[in-house]
């Protein structure tokens, strides 16, 4: 979805940067990739991830293990929406049931998609998740279908409405439990954006950052503050210095792995918060400020390659768990047990697999739903302005 938009708060003396942040897709597609390898070694190799009240110094006390925290990931996932909403935002009331519904089809229709890929996977392979879990002990699978598989109808309604209105994780693609904050925070920003106007958006969406903070819902707290920033871009100058150490700060509040033990010394109660909810969230929120402010990192996340996982982010994080779930889990058991060169061959393969899948599901599905909705969008707001 394109990152642009009026600015609606203009500093004085400061040209508001306009038009697609193309860094954020480049990041948006890293943090799709950190969410598949997170996956991949959670299954089969699970114990860094099983280390909840782990004591001492080790990797995931430190910003590197921001490359396979999900955890982390998803929580930019959020902020990016709320930026991205932002952006594109209802111009008036009347407009904000078009654009809701509009939002929900983007949603559903590729989570639909991944669903009944889902499916066909699992059905392919029903025992090997059950057998991978036996060899590798990983209590991942657990988010999954056993055998009997559901018929195809339910994957079908798990899909296009149950990871809407449903709580818990589907056992399809367990990715989609993301899908009902995704449609909430669209709900909260769409509806905001189309009550409020001009300057009584930074301190609706400053109220909303910290109310809904304090209450605990920090993955909507996330949404709030992408917006919030949408908003105040036009503020911030470029400051590389500033903006690297903003961006390392971000990654250790947010990427470090969680589960560190509390205890009575001051780094343990130090290190037992970092990437913790709340601090992932404020994490990934100083991580874009950090973007938008760091030429070299812009420039970074602007090149092709980065550009191009950007474009398969949402078809990557849709189609990897049952990858997992189905042939590389059979693999993993025909083939076990694999010692760390078997494993290697295996991520290499799932990952080939996965941008395969992920490149047919961005021509077949992504873009058309893409087009389509674009196209009832530039309809509908005719169709408004003319009533």
């Amino acid at each position: 979805m394109p990152v642009s938009g009026a600015h609606l708060i203009d500093p004085p003396h400061i040209e508001p940067p306009l038009g697609r942040v193309t860094s954020l897709d480049g990041l948006r597609g890293f943090a799709s990739c950190t969410v598949a390898i997170f996956h991949f070694f959670y299954a089969f190799v699970p114990g860094p991830f099983r280390s909840w009240g782990r004591t001492g110094f080790s990797v995931s006390d430190t910003p590197l293990a921001a490359l396979w925290n999900g955890h982390f990931s998803v929580a930019v996932f959020f902020a990016l929406s709320g930026f991205v909403l932002a952006a594109s935002a209802p111009r008036s009331l009347k407009e904000a049931p078009l654009l809701i519904g509009l939002r929900y089809f983007r949603l559903a229709l590729p989570a639909l998609a991944g669903s009944l890929i889902a499916w066909f996977w699992i059905t392919g392979f029903p025992d090997a998740g059950k057998a991978a879990q036996a060899l590798s002990g990983s209590s991942w699978f657990r988010w999954t279908h056993q055998p009997p598989i559901p018929p195809l109808w339910m994957a079908a309604w798990e899909g296009a409405v149950g990871v809407f209105v449903q709580k818990g994780t589907p056992l399809f693609d367990n990715p989609l439990w993301t899908m009902r904050i995704e449609l909430t925070g669209s709900f909260l920003v769409y509806g905001g954006y189309a009550l409020l106007r001009g300057r009584a958006r930074v301190p609706a969406l400053l109220a909303g950052l910290v109310g809904l903070g304090i209450a605990g819902n920090f993955s909507l707290a996330a949404f709030c503050g992408g917006a919030l920033l949408f908003e105040l871009r036009g503020w911030l100058r470029p400051m590389p210095m500033w903006g690297t150490l903003l961006a390392l700060l971000g990654l250790v509040l947010g990427g470090t792995y969680p589960g560190h033990a509390d205890g009575p010394g001051l780094a343990d109660a130090i290190l037992s918060r970092l990437g913790s909810e709340g601090w992932r969230e404020a994490g990934a929120l100083l991580v874009i400020i950090a973007f938008l402010t760091t030429p070299w990192l812009r420039d970074l996340f602007e090149r092709p390659a980065l550009q191009h996982l950007g474009a398969l982010s949402f078809p990557l994080y849709l189609v990897h768990v049952p990858l997992i779930v189905g042939p590389a889990a059979w693999a993993f058991v025909y083939f076990g047990p694999v010692g760390v060169g078997g494993l290697a061959l295996l991520f290499a393969l799932t990952a080939l697999a996965t941008f395969a899948l992920a490149s047919a599901f961005l021509v077949l599905v992504e873009r058309p739903v893409l087009d389509g909705l674009h196209a009832v969008r530039k309809w509908g707001r005719a169709r408004l302005a003319e009533a």
